[in-house]
């Protein structure tokens, strides 16, 4: 299936997207100096994605609202919440330009060694994981805009510093959700790639791999 053919399937599954509050990416000066427009475009086809997500799943057309409840939903739930399906994002994230997909992520088998019931895996082929670089043009993109608001700031750092977001920065973020406004350019992307890194657990990823095979 050609990538015209997976985005025309999206749309087609999610007519609604057309109707909803579209953010204004031209409005961020930053975002404009560090991404080309068909960089933006693909920026824009990730919130979307995103954005139909938290919409359906707290039945607010609002996006600003949906990504509040969403968010609560998440910091109120005992269990670990996976936004998306694994198999529908990642057919969602190869549909997209490979310039689009690369300027933010990476699909990783390096999962390390694991001891699942019985048996230790060493980076399993069977296992993949979607990686947020720390090294990329959206890491640029967060140095540019943390020159002003230290909490970018703190995210770009920790990203350069560890190479990843550690839980208790993902879990403040979750947290305090209510301090970002959702219609602010930079806060939505955030908010969009905060859920498409959030990924099942190695563990939940072995269990679906055994229980299909």
């Amino acid at each position: 299936m050609n990538k015209f053919m997976v985005i025309v399937m999206f749309l087609v599954a999610t007519p609604h997207i057309s109707g909803q509050k579209e953010i204004d990416f031209n409005s961020d000066k930053s975002l404009n100096k560090i991404f080309n427009q068909k960089e933006i475009e693909g920026l824009k086809s990730m919130v979307q994605f995103v954005d139909n997500m938290v919409e359906k799943s707290t039945n607010e057309d609002n996006p600003n609202k949906a990504y509040h409840l969403y968010f609560e939903k998440i910091s109120k739930t005992p269990e670990y919440m996976v936004p998306f399906e694994e198999n529908v994002k990642y057919r969602f994230l190869k549909s997209l330009d490979s310039t689009q997909f690369a300027m933010l992520w990476n699909f990783s088998q390096n999962a390390g060694v694991i001891k699942y019931r019985d048996s230790i895996y060493r980076n399993p082929d069977f296992i993949t994981i979607l990686e947020l670089k720390p090294f990329s043009k959206y890491m640029d993109y967060l140095k540019e805009i943390g020159k002003d608001d230290p909490y970018y700031k703190f995210l770009q750092q920790e990203f350069e510093r560890v190479g990843n977001l550690m839980q208790d920065s993902s879990e403040w973020f979750v947290r305090n959700h209510k301090k970002f406004d959702f219609d602010i350019p930079k806060n939505r992307l955030w908010a969009a790639i905060y859920l498409l890194r959030r990924e099942e657990s190695i563990e939940m990823k072995l269990d679906k791999y055994f229980k299909n095979k």
